[in-house]
């Protein structure tokens, strides 16, 4: 429109009852000021982050920070956790990883987790029309996008991070971006750490003989069942075992076929265990076993088959002999609800001294049995 001088130069036109337009220094000013606040609280939700990785005391506990933490820290939906094993050692490393469910999926091929990404793995963010949204997070419904973080050593691809977001309209920036990769880097770093930690405390906690934990490992599970239970208000367990008249077994057949006795005797049980179940040599003769989520009818029901078992179970030391032995079990169970629990290191003592009492008492009846003590004072 030409103005009255004719000069053909537009004029603004003006909108009635529209709002004053914003210059772009206010634009500029406006979103600093919106988007600082909410850089400092993701700065400070990754700070906390990376606390709870490096306080994660092994491996199972670890992996519990990224797959039930992470997700509830950030407010994201789900996470599920692709891990690549092609020597298949970590199902020895992680205590109970059947707990993770199909949130943990452990990969022996990198070909699957080679799929997910291109040549150069980086984060991504897929919505439902990505074709890799029916391999990721496939037991979720109503996930609109996934984030997918890599998790990287010395550029190779070790494990994939996956992030369900329920959110329309959901957008990263840069910086966002950014922020994702430095948690990423974190993550794989607290990953390869906490993998080579846990091999090396595997060798310290394992007993050669038998290849269960030893007692220092004994100690350590059932620290960590003891506040799992706490949290979940679940009971738990222990059996203490001990092989009858074993000393007499070593002092008739030598040392290499009563330890060959206790070696085939530690398989028998350990091979009637649950997936959840912890087994231990505790020393020379003496065996535990950890009951996760089991209560005391149930556990002395489990006691005596394993009694059982062993009484009927012949043993053939490869040199024609046929050998029998029974177990002498001693029970005792814990219930938070009825027993709550302050000092954790005190009740796993008081456990195991209870357990020995029961198992002394099984062997002062003549051995091949199962005695039950309880716990008889209120922990506070």
């Amino acid at each position: 429109m030409a103005d009255k001088n004719g000069t053909g130069r537009l004029h603004r036109e003006e909108i009635q009852g529209a709002p004053p337009a914003t210059s772009r220094a206010e634009l500029r000013e406006r979103r600093i000021s919106e988007t600082v606040p909410l850089n400092r609280y993701l700065y400070q939700q990754c700070q906390q982050f990376e606390h709870m990785l490096l306080d994660a005391p092994d491996l199972t506990s670890l992996l519990e920070v990224l797959i039930f933490s992470f997700p509830r820290h950030f407010s994201y939906r789900v996470a599920e956790l692709w891990l690549l094993d092609p020597e298949g050692s970590l199902d020895e490393l992680i205590a109970g990883g059947e707990r993770f469910g199909h949130y943990l999926q452990i990969h022996h091929d990198a070909f699957a987790l080679q799929e997910l990404y291109d040549l150069e793995p980086d984060v991504e963010l897929i919505d439902a029309t990505d074709s890799r949204m029916f391999e990721v997070l496939k037991s979720e419904h109503g996930i609109d996008y996934a984030l997918m973080m890599p998790l990287m050593e010395s550029g190779r691809l070790i494990g994939s991070l996956h992030l369900g977001i329920q959110e329309e309209g959901l957008s990263f920036g840069e910086a966002e971006e950014d922020l994702i990769a430095h948690i990423a880097a974190i993550v794989s770093r607290s990953y390869r750490t906490g993998v080579q930690r846990q091999h090396v405390e595997s060798l310290i906690r394992l007993d050669p003989l038998t290849r269960v934990a030893n007692a220092l490992g004994f100690q350590q599970d059932l620290s960590r069942e003891i506040s799992r239970a706490r949290r979940n208000n679940q009971p738990i367990t222990v059996l203490l075992m001990e092989i009858d008249e074993y000393a007499e077994l070593h002092d008739h057949y030598g040392e290499e076929r009563s330890q060959f006795v206790l070696k085939r005797v530690a398989q028998r049980i350990s091979s009637d265990l649950r997936l959840t179940d912890m087994m231990a040599r505790l020393e020379h003769s003496r065996l535990a076993v950890l009951l996760c989520g089991c209560g005391e009818a149930l556990g002395q029901d489990i006691a005596e088959r394993m009694r059982q078992d062993i009484e009927d179970f012949a043993i053939d030391d490869g040199r024609g002999a046929v050998l029998q032995v029974t177990i002498s079990v001693g029970l005792v169970s814990w219930e938070p609800q009825h027993y709550p629990a302050v000092d954790m290191k005190q009740l796993a003592r008081q456990i195991e001294s209870v357990g020995e009492k029961a198992l002394e008492s099984a062997r002062a009846m003549g051995g091949n049995n199962t005695n039950i003590s309880r716990l008889s004072t209120l922990i506070v």
